[in-house]
């Protein structure tokens, strides 16, 4: 009886003394209106459906976001929100209030830096669909599995 050997691509997938590889990520500068973050994302789309999902956070927040928002506190590759008012116009907001990121009508995005001139842009509200769509599947999923 002859022994088969796998084939030469699946070998290194198989190998125990190899650790996994994790796939590098993209660093994407993500700005709209007031917000700003730096997420790291498979592509500049991923990185704008992230951003809108941190402003969404702020207006519709669930259990699930703030179990996850502790969680990637400690991740150094949480994005990170910076605000600031437009046109350094402070109005709207109280003192000792937390200041809280508005879109505007496009979001950019670069893998340079903020403020960029050859940076991607998308309209913020074609994102915002995007968004919406994922999370009434992830709803129904939810709901699914709850009664299934």
């Amino acid at each position: 009886m002859s022994r088969t050997r796998p084939m030469s691509w699946v070998s290194p997938l198989l190998s125990p003394s190899q650790p996994p590889r994790t796939p590098l990520m993209a660093k994407f500068y993500v700005q709209s209106g007031t917000f700003r973050s730096v997420v790291a994302a498979d592509s500049a789309r991923k990185a704008a459906l992230w951003a809108v999902h941190q402003v969404m956070q702020q207006v519709m927040p669930t259990d699930e976001d703030d179990d996850s928002l502790s969680a990637s506190a400690t991740n150094e590759n949480s994005p990170t929100i910076t605000n600031r008012p437009p046109s350094g116009d402070a109005s709207g907001q109280r003192p000792g209030s937390t200041p809280v990121a508005v879109l505007d009508g496009r979001v950019r995005i670069s893998e340079r830096g903020y403020d960029r001139n050859d940076c991607a842009e998308m309209p913020t509200m074609e994102v915002v669909a995007e968004w919406n769509q994922m999370v009434l599947t992830l709803d129904r999923l939810q709901q699914m599995m709850r009664h299934g």
